[in-house]
């Protein structure tokens, strides 16, 4: 794992930070193309996209901080304001939720901007996963004997999920 790839004036530049940043870049210029070939005006590629970059990183945070209430409860700023801690669902939600917004103050349907973002989304959804990989953070599934598995040594199993469906 590489969580921190490198500084830059004493800065450090994060792996999954790049990885997000570049998934943004990268779902915007997809959606302006996206829109241009719909006929649609291409200016509110970068609009949509600071909608959706505001959206997902506070509704990642905030269900995050739901999903561990009585941490959040313990430490509320530090649970808040630390670096870690977005649940995917929660940007998802809060960002299409913006999105329809938008899109209604706009006249423009839903189901259309849904349309021209998601080929965008399904690249920065990648893009993102390959960072949280880079930075170790538990995304990583089921322990295999496959031979394409990896070895993770920090890997832990959330106790949240039902495994024993999947053992024999």
């Amino acid at each position: 794992m590489h969580p921190k790839l490198f500084e830059i004036f004493g800065l450090p530049v994060y792996s999954f930070g790049l990885m997000l940043g570049t998934s943004f870049i990268v779902a915007s210029l997809l959606l302006t193309s996206e829109l241009k070939r719909k006929k649609l005006d291409p200016e509110l590629g970068s609009t949509i996209t600071l909608i959706a970059l505001f959206g997902g990183v506070a509704g990642s945070k905030i269900l995050y901080l739901i999903e561990n209430w009585t941490f959040f409860i313990a430490d509320p700023f530090g649970m808040t304001f630390s670096p870690g801690g977005l649940t995917w669902y929660g940007g998802f939600l809060l960002a299409a939720w913006l999105i329809y917004f938008f899109a209604k103050s706009k006249k423009i349907k839903f189901l259309t901007i849904a349309d021209a973002t998601s080929p965008g989304l399904l690249w920065a959804y990648g893009i993102a996963r390959i960072g949280c990989h880079l930075s170790g953070d538990g995304d990583y599934g089921f322990p295999t004997t496959l031979p394409w598995g990896r070895i993770i040594p920090t890997a832990r199993i959330h106790r949240r999920w039902p495994l024993r469906i999947f053992r024999k």
